[in-house]
């Protein structure tokens, strides 16, 4: 179910994406651009920058999303950066010290990966969650669709092994 982002709540979680040399790609461009329009309309939020560098990257992506949020307005004391995450599930647990305490946040991200990263947050974290939506860009969109059904996948069976397991024990 699409549950769009109010400003209901306070922290904002910005999921990284591929960055280019320094440069964030477009399906990262497009998380920052609606991360920026609703940081504006909601002056109250902070906003949490979050993602590794990978090896082929030249800036971790966290930063470059800081850098880019910055450079559309948004005050550095409303941005946290959180640069050690290599996946979604380590977004949420490596910005964890940022938002602890929250019923909820809202995530950023494009438009196909939302099911799956406001799952991550009801599972693995007990977070409520609303969303901004991203667009994805067109070209890649159905690389990117068959991605995350494949990640959706993985993420359900490795969620029921793992409570299937703890009973076990």
């Amino acid at each position: 179910m699409r549950k769009n982002a109010t400003g209901t709540y306070r922290f904002v979680i910005i999921l990284g994406a591929k960055v280019n040399g320094t440069r964030p790609s477009r399906a990262l461009q497009h998380r920052i651009d609606v991360a920026a329009a609703y940081a504006k309309a909601h002056p109250h939020v902070e906003l949490i920058a979050t993602g590794g560098q990978g090896p082929d990257e030249g800036m971790a992506e966290a930063r470059v999303i800081e850098r880019e949020l910055m450079a559309q307005g948004i005050d550095a004391t409303r941005i946290h950066a959180e640069a050690t995450s290599t996946s979604t599930i380590e977004n949420f647990e490596h910005s964890r010290s940022i938002w602890d305490g929250a019923s909820g946040v809202t995530i950023v991200t494009n438009d196909f990966h939302v099911p799956r990263a406001r799952l991550i947050a009801r599972l693995y974290f007990q977070l409520e969650s609303d969303a901004l939506y991203a667009p994805t860009p067109p070209l890649a969109k159905v690389r990117y669709m068959i991605r995350e059904m494949l990640a959706y996948v993985k993420l359900l069976g490795r969620y029921i092994f793992n409570r299937t397991w703890k009973r076990k024990e």
